[in-house]
């Protein structure tokens, strides 16, 4: 989440995602709603709860693709005079990155036998 409040608000900026289609008010209740999970999802971690992990990994999964497909091209092709230079493509690549890792984190978690207290 610390990485995707920045890179959102370049989103926003930047107009992305109305470039795809997706209207200012479906954006921000769509990145509201993916916050709402992830916040969940680490409040369950912090229980002991798998269901914590599995929100987290379903996060990460689209935030990772959703990085790859509106972004991807930029990452690969854009010039330095691209949004704000390198840390916008670096707060992209951390998107991408950090939402695999959440991706293993939940496929680890959940592979392990659950114990109880």
């Amino acid at each position: 989440m610390i990485v995707s409040v920045p890179h959102v608000l370049e989103d926003f900026h930047y107009g992305d995602l109305l470039g795809i289609g997706i209207p200012a008010a479906a954006a921000t209740a769509i990145v509201l709603a993916a916050w709402a999970v992830q916040i969940a999802g680490i409040v369950l971690v912090a229980r002991g709860e798998r269901l914590g992990a599995w929100l987290l990994g379903i996060a990460g999964l689209v935030w990772s693709i959703g990085a790859l497909l509106v972004h991807g091209h930029d990452i690969v092709f854009a010039n330095e005079s691209y949004r704000n230079g390198l840390i916008s493509k670096v707060l992209e690549e951390l998107i991408i990155a950090l939402g695999a890792a959440a991706v293993w984190f939940a496929a680890s978690i959940n592979r392990r036998p659950e114990t109880r207290h």
